[in-house]
C-alpha cells in the first residue's frame, strides 16, 4: 500500500477506491448501487516531491502531467516508456518509478522522492477510503460518490468505476463494477492489516481482482472536510 513504478502516485504516489463508512462505525458501508455505464471523469491527483535542490509538485492528469517549478509551470505530455510513467515537452522530463522520479531540466538532472502525504491529500480530495499494495505497486481510492479509482502496476495503469454495485456482509464490504473491457471487485475487510514493504498498520485487509489478476493490500477511512 510503493515504488510509483513503482509509479503515479507509491503514486502514484500514485489510483480510486471508495468509502466503508457503514451503516455500523466501524463496518463498510451497506449501501447498494446498480452498475452504471455513465461516462468517468477521471479527477486529477497532486503529489509533492523533493529533489536534490528544489521541491516541485506534480499534478497527473488523464494523459499529461502539470509540473510546478519554483519559478515556473509546465505542462507536459505523457510519452512512451519501457517502464514507470515519463512525461516530456522536450525541454522539461518527469519520469516516474515507484515514490522516486528522475527531473530533468535543461539537460540538468536531479533525483526527486515524493513525500509521503498522498492520504491527505486524498482526504482533501473527498476520498474517504483509500488502499495501497506492492509489487507491483498500486492504489485504489473510493470518494463519498463511491467512485472507485484504482491505479496499478506502478502508475502504468488506471481504472475507473463510476457506480459499483456495494453489498456487505457482518464486516466485509464488496464493490463491483465495470469500467470499459475491465471489471473490478474490491473486498473491504474490517480486520488489522500489515504493508508489505512499510510494515505500517492498517484496520482493513483488501483484496482487489481486475479481470482475473488479483492484488492484495491494505486500507484506511480518511476522514473528509
Amino acid at each position: 500500500m510503493q515504488k510509483l513504478n513503482r509509479s503515479l502516485v507509491g503514486l502514484f504516489a500514485g489510483v480510486l477506491v471508495a468509502a466503508v463508512l457503514a451503516g455500523c462505525q466501524r463496518g463498510p458501508s451497506a449501501e447498494t448501487s446498480p452498475p452504471s455505464a455513465a461516462t468517468t471523469v477521471i479527477p486529477p491527483i497532486g503529489t509533492r516531491f523533493d529533489c536534490d535542490t528544489l521541491a516541485v509538485t506534480a499534478t497527473f492528469r488523464e494523459g499529461h502531467l502539470v509540473l510546478e517549478l519554483p519559478d515556473r509551470t509546465v505542462t507536459l505530455p505523457q510519452v512512451a516508456s519501457a517502464s514507470g510513467a515519463r512525461f516530456s515537452d522536450g525541454v522539461v522530463t518527469f519520469w516516474n518509478q515507484g515514490r522516486e522520479a528522475t527531473l530533468l531540466v535543461e539537460r540538468h538532472s536531479q533525483m526527486c522522492r515524493e513525500r509521503r502525504e498522498p492520504w491527505q491529500e486524498a482526504s482533501d480530495r473527498g476520498v474517504e477510503f483509500r488502499a495501497v499494495g506492492q509489487e507491483p505497486g498500486w492504489f485504489l481510492e473510493i470518494d463519498r460518490q463511491k467512485r472507485i479509482r484504482v491505479v496499478y502496476d506502478y502508475a502504468e495503469h488506471d481504472i475507473a468505476v463510476s457506480s459499483p454495485s456495494v453489498t456487505t456482509l457482518e464486516k466485509i464490504a464488496t464493490y463491483e463494477g465495470g469500467s470499459g473491457e475491465h471489471h473490478v471487485r474490491v473486498i473491504v475487510d474490517e480486520r488489522s492489516c500489515s504493508d508489505s514493504m512499510s510494515g505500517e498498520a492498517f484496520p482493513f485487509a483488501v483484496t482487489l481482482t481486475i479481470d482475473h489478476r488479483t492484488l492484495m493490500g491494505c486500507g484506511r477511512q480518511l476522514k473528509t472536510n
